[in-house]
C-alpha cells in the first residue's frame, strides 16, 4: 500500500503510516524544478515485493507529462539509480536520478557525491545515462567542482555543497568536524565558486598546493572561484593572503573575506576565528587583487567588489562612503570602517590597504590636527556604540596617523600598539579630557528643513548650542559595557546630556523612533522624503509624548465612516510604531470599512486616493519602482502595477512605520485604502513557504493567555524573516509555519531587510505549541498559518501535527550565527500576531 501526498514542492510516495522525517525535511526545503516533478519515495524498513510496480502505477496515475526528479530516502545509494532505470523504462519519461550518496545541504541544496564522480544521472528508455549535475539547484560553476583531488602528499581538494575545499589531508578527525559544518551551514552561491583554503587546527597549507589546484581548474572554475582563507596558510612575513595568491598565480584574484552563511540570494559573510568558530560579520565581502608588475613592486590596493552597509552609517555619498555627520563620513575599508573628513587624505591608499583581522574589526579614525582628532573621536565612540553587538564587541578603534605611517604591506601585529580596544576599561583614551566643567548650555531652536508639505510651517527642534571642548558622557550599552569620559556624568544615549541631541540625532528614547529628531532615517536612505503629504506619526514623537493638534501640523485624523471621508481627503493619521503594552490585549474584528484588504477586486477609488495622497512620493522612486518591474516581469503586469508596487515600497521604508498598528485599531480612516494598496501589491509577490521568525516580549502569564486563545487573527500586516535573525530583541522566540507569506526582498533598499516576508492583513494563525522558558533553552511560541478556506476551530486539524514536527526538526538542525536585522527594522518584527 503506498500513501501519497504533496508535501512543499514535492509529491512524497510513502509505504509506512507516516512520511519520515528525513523524506519530510527534504520535501520542504527543495526548491521547485522548473523542468521536472520532483517525487520523493520514502523507503523505511522492510517494504513490499511489489513496491516498485506499486510506484510505477501511482506516478502513472498522476497524468504528469514532465520528467520526474527522483529523491530516494531511506535506503541504499545505488537504489536511486537502479530505482531511475526501471521508472524511466516503465513509464517512459525521464528520470533524473542520484548515483550516490544524496547529501542535503543548506537552503534545500541536494548535492550528490561518490567515489565514482557521482552526481544527478538522467535515465531516458533506449539511451545511455548521462550525467547532468552535482548540485541541484545547479550552479554555473558545478562542473569544475566535481570529484574529490589528491593535490599533494598532505593536500585534497575536497568538493562541498558549497564550493570546494583545499585543506591538510592527513588529519581526518579535525576535517570531519569542519565538513560536516560546512556542508550544512555554507549555501550555494549560483554565480560564485568559493573556494575554501585551510583547516582550523590543523598544519598551514602551502601556497604551492594552492598553485597545483589552480592549474587544474577549468575555466568556468577560474572565473567563478572566490578564494576563503578558512585556516591556516603558510604565507610571507606580512604579506595578505589575497596578495600572495595573485603574485603566486600571476592573475588577478577575487577574495571573499569571509565564509558565507544564509540564503543563496543574499548570504552572510563572517570570519573564522583560529578554531573555526564564525567571527564578525565583514563589511567589505568580496575584494580583487591584482599581481606585482615585477618582483618586489609595490603592491596595488586591493578593490573592494562587494560590501554591505549598515543603516547606522548614514546616506551614501559615494563609492563605499556614506554621510555619517555634517562634516565627517564613513568609508568601508577592508579592514573594517574608517571615520573620516569628507574629502579623503593623501594616505588614503595606506589606510584602505590595512590588512583585515578575523577577530577584531577595525574602526579608523582620521587625526589630522587636535580639533579635528577629537571630533572624529566623538563620532567614532557614537558610531561604536550603535553597531550591532557582535561587531560592537570585536570593535578596536585606531587613530590614522599610527596606520598610515607604516608601509602598505603592514601587518596586524604592526599597527596592534596603537589599538583602542572598544571595552570599558580602554575607552577612556579614546577621548579627550575636557580643560574645565563644560556648562550646561541653554535650548537654541534650530530649524530642521524637510521636504515640502501641503501645510505651512517648519518643524522645530530645540537643541543646545554646545561651545568649547566637552567630554563625551558616559553611554551605558546593552551589553553592559560603557563608553566613560574622564569627569564627566552618565547622561542620555549617544553621550547626550539633558535635552542635548547626540552626534547622530537624538537618542531612541527621544523619539518613538530609533534615530528619530535630527537624524533622517528609513525613508530618507531610501530616496523618499521623511514623510507623506499630511501623514502624521514619523516626526519624531516620543511614545509617552501627547501628539500635537492635527490642526496645527496640517494632518487630518480619522475620519469616521471611512471610505466617504478618505476618499475626499487625500490624508491619514499613522501612530507610532510601538511595542504592545502588558498585559497582553487581543486586537478587535474591524468592519469592512477598516480592513487593510477589500473584499472584492475593485481598487479604483483607493488608487485614486492614493496617487493625491502620495504624488511626490511616486514621483521620487518612480524610477527604482521601473527598474524592479523590469527585472521582474511577473510582477508587472496591468497597468496599476507601478502604483501597487509603489505603495509596497512606501510600506517598507519609514513612511509605513504606524500603517500596521493603525489597522489594528480598527478604527476606518486614511490608513486603510493605504493599507489596501500595499496588499494589493504584496498578493503579487513570491510565496515563502516553510518556517518564519519573530520576536516577542511577553511574560509567562502573556504566554499562558495565548495559549488558551488558540487562533489569533492580525489586521495588519504580519511582519516575519525568512531566516533565522540575530540578536532580535524580545524574551519569547516566534516560530510560524507559513504558507502563503511573501518575500520583499525585491522591494527593498539598501538599508532594507531582504529576508522580510510578509502576511496580508486578516490571516490567522493557530497556536501550535508554547513552551515557557527553562533553564539553558528560551520561551518559544510555535504557530501555524492558516488556509483561507480552512475554517479556524479550536480543535486540532490534520495539518497542526505535520507542522509541528517541522517546527520542531528545524529547531533541532538550526545551526550559524543567524541574520543580522538592523536595529531601526527590528520594532516591524518584535510582536505576536493577533496583538495590539
Amino acid at each position: 500500500m503506498i500513501t501519497r501526498h504533496t508535501v512543499g514542492n514535492a509529491l512524497v510516495l510513502h509505504a509506512s503510516e507516516r512520511i519520515s522525517t528525513e523524506a519530510r525535511t527534504v520535501a520542504l526545503s527543495v526548491d521547485r524544478d522548473p523542468d521536472n516533478d520532483i517525487v520523493i519515495l520514502d523507503l523505511q524498513h522492510e517494504l513490499p515485493f511489489d513496491i516498485w510496480d506499486t510506484v510505477a502505477t501511482e506516478l502513472r496515475r498522476q497524468r504528469l507529462r514532465r520528467g520526474i526528479r527522483l529523491v530516494v530516502c531511506g535506503a541504499r545509494p545505488e537504489t536511486g539509480a537502479l530505482a531511475g532505470q526501471w521508472l524511466s523504462d516503465r513509464l517512459g519519461r525521464p528520470v533524473i536520478a542520484p548515483f550516490g550518496r544524496m547529501i542535503p545541504g543548506a537552503a534545500g541544496l541536494l548535492f550528490v557525491h561518490a567515489t565514482d564522480l557521482g552526481g544527478w544521472v538522467c535515465y531516458r528508455r533506449g539511451h545511455t545515462p548521462v550525467w547532468q549535475s552535482k548540485r541541484y539547484p545547479v550552479p554555473a560553476w558545478d562542473g569544475a567542482a566535481v570529484d574529490h583531488l589528491t593535490i599533494s602528499s598532505t593536500c585534497a581538494a575536497e568538493p562541498l555543497p558549497g564550493g570546494v575545499w583545499l585543506r591538510e589531508s592527513r588529519d581526518e578527525a579535525a576535517v570531519a568536524v569542519h565538513g560536516s559544518h560546512l556542508t550544512s551551514t555554507m549555501p550555494c552561491l549560483p554565480d560564485a565558486m568559493p573556494v575554501l583554503v585551510g583547516c582550523p587546527g590543523t598544519a598551514p597549507l602551502r601556497l604551492d598546493d594552492i598553485a597545483r589546484f589552480w592549474r587544474g581548474l577549468a575555466p568556468e572554475g577560474r572565473e567563478h572561484a572566490r578564494f576563503v582563507q578558512y585556516g591556516p596558510v603558510a604565507l610571507p612575513d606580512g604579506e595578505q593572503f589575497g596578495q600572495a595568491l595573485a603574485d603566486l598565480l600571476r592573475s588577478p584574484v577575487r577574495v571573499f573575506t569571509g565564509v558565507p552563511s544564509g540564503r543563496p540570494d543574499g548570504p552572510a559573510m563572517f570570519t573564522v576565528d583560529a578554531d573555526g568558530r564564525p567571527g564578525w560579520q565583514v563589511f567589505a565581502e568580496e575584494l580583487a587583487y591584482r599581481p606585482r608588475e615585477t618582483l618586489g613592486a609595490k603592491a596595488v590596493t586591493p578593490r573592494i567588489l562587494r560590501h554591505r552597509a549598515p543603516p547606522e552609517l548614514g546616506e551614501p555619498v559615494g563609492p563605499r562612503v556614506y554621510q555619517y555627520a555634517h562634516d565627517a563620513v564613513v568609508e568601508v575599508i577592508p579592514s573594517g570602517l574608517w571615520l573620516r573628513a569628507p574629502e579623503p587624505p593623501r594616505h588614503a591608499d595606506r589606510i584602505r590597504a590595512v590588512p583585515m583581522d578575523p577577530n577584531r574589526v577595525r574602526l579608523v579614525v582620521d587625526d589630522p590636527a587636535p580639533a579635528a582628532a577629537d571630533r572624529h573621536r566623538e563620532l567614532a565612540g557614537d558610531l561604536a556604540a550603535r553597531l550591532d553587538p557582535a561587531t560592537r564587541r570585536r570593535a578596536a578603534v585606531q587613530p590614522s596617523s599610527l596606520v598610515a605611517p607604516g608601509r602598505p604591506g603592514l601587518s596586524a601585529r604592526g599597527i596592534e600598539a596603537g589599538t583602542y580596544r572598544y571595552t570599558t576599561g580602554h575607552a577612556a583614551g579614546l577621548l579627550p579630557a575636557p580643560s574645565v566643567p563644560a556648562p550646561v548650555p541653554e535650548p537654541v531652536p534650530v530649524a530642521v528643513a524637510g521636504p515640502p508639505a501641503p501645510s505651512t510651517g517648519e518643524v522645530a527642534v530645540a537643541v543646545p548650542a554646545v561651545a568649547g571642548p566637552a567630554a563625551l558622557p558616559e553611554t551605558t550599552l546593552p551589553d553592559g559595557s560603557g563608553l566613560p569620559g574622564p569627569g564627566a556624568e552618565a547622561t542620555g544615549p549617544h553621550g547626550a546630556g539633558p535635552g542635548v541631541a547626540g552626534p547622530h540625532g537624538a537618542g531612541p528614547d527621544a523619539a518613538g523612533l530609533p534615530g528619530a529628531g535630527l537624524s533622517v532615517v528609513g525613508s530618507e536612505a531610501a530616496g523618499l522624503p521623511v514623510a507623506g503629504p499630511g501623514v502624521a506619526g514619523l516626526d519624531g514623537i516620543g511614545p509617552d509624548a501627547d501628539p500635537p493638534d492635527a490642526a496645527a501640523r496640517g494632518v487630518a485624523g480619522p475620519v469616521p465612516g471611512g471610505g466617504a471621508g478618505w476618499a475626499t481627503s487625500p490624508t491619514m493619521t499613522l501612530p507610532v510604531h510601538r511595542p504592545a503594552p502588558a498585559p497582553v490585549r487581543f486586537q478587535r474584528t474591524p468592519g469592512d470599512d477598516a480592513r487593510g484588504v477589500r473584499p472584492g477586486p475593485d481598487l479604483d477609488e483607493e488608487r485614486t486616493w492614493f496617487r493625491r495622497a502620495f504624488r511626490r512620493e511616486i514621483a521620487a522612486v518612480s524610477a527604482d519602482v521601473a527598474d524592479v518591474l523590469a527585472a521582474h516581469p511577473a510582477l508587472a503586469g496591468g497597468a496599476e502595477a507601478v502604483e501597487y508596487a509603489t505603495a509596497v515600497r512606501l510600506y517598507l521604508s519609514a513612511a509605513g512605520d504606524g500603517l500596521d498598528q493603525a489597522l489594528r485599531s480598527a478604527e476606518p480612516g486614511g490608513h486603510v485604502p493605504f493599507a489596501r494598496c500595499v496588499s494589493a501589491g504584496v498578493r503579487r509577490l513570491p510565496v515563502h513557504r516553510g518556517v518564519a521568525y519573530a520576536g516577542a516580549g511577553l511574560t509567562t502569564a502573556d504566554l499562558r493567555r495565548i495559549a488558551q486563545r488558540r487562533v489569533l487573527t492580525d489586521w495588519g500586516f504580519t511582519n516575519a524573516l525568512a531566516e533565522p535573525p540575530a540578536d532580535l530583541p524580545g524574551t519569547v522566540e516566534v516560530l510560524i509555519w507559513s504558507a502563503t507569506a511573501r518575500r520583499t526582498a525585491a522591494f527593498e533598499t539598501g538599508d532594507g531587510v531582504p529576508a522580510r516576508v510578509l502576511f496580508l492583513p486578516g490571516t490567522a494563525f493557530t497556536v501550535l505549541q508554547v513552551q515557557e522558558p527553562e533553564a539553558g533553552a528560551p520561551a518559544r511560541l510555535l504557530l501555524r498559518e492558516l488556509a483561507v478556506e480552512e475554517p479556524p476551530v479550536d480543535g486540532r486539524v490534520r495539518f497542526d501535527a505535520l507542522a509541528l514536527a517541522a517546527l520542531r526538526q528545524h529547531l533541532v538542525r538550526r545551526t550559524g550565527p543567524g541574520t543580522p536585522v538592523p536595529a531601526a527594522a527590528a520594532r516591524r518584527f518584535t510582536g505576536v500576531p493577533g496583538l495590539r
